[in-house]
């Protein structure tokens, strides 16, 4: 299991120097082609549901952020809530700490 800390560091540079597509439709839209979807414990069940569902049928990796969409907005420097996001290039962020 990533720390806090580390997961931190990995999503900023991830924001900064990769692909990400941010908001729960957006991000569902986006899974096709993702390398691994990220959601905050603020998405509605539905909405979670929806996203499970669409990212075991194109086998994406799927990720709970155990903070709410407010702690995952502030991490990824955005001064708006983000409850979910599509990572679809790392950029010169380490992938592979997040998907286990």
């Amino acid at each position: 299991m990533i720390s806090k800390k580390d997961l931190e560091k990995v999503l900023r540079t991830i924001v900064k120097t990769g692909k990400v597509v941010i908001g729960s439709k957006e991000a569902l839209r986006s899974v096709k082609g993702s390398k691994i979807v990220i959601y905050s414990s603020s998405l509605s069940e539905e909405k979670i549901s929806n996203v499970v569902k669409e990212c075991k049928s194109l086998e994406v990796p799927l990720m709970k952020f155990e903070g709410t969409s407010v702690d995952l907005g502030r991490i990824c420097g955005r001064l708006y809530p983000i409850s979910a996001m599509a990572i679809k290039s790392p950029g010169e962020g380490d992938l592979s700490l997040l998907i286990v």
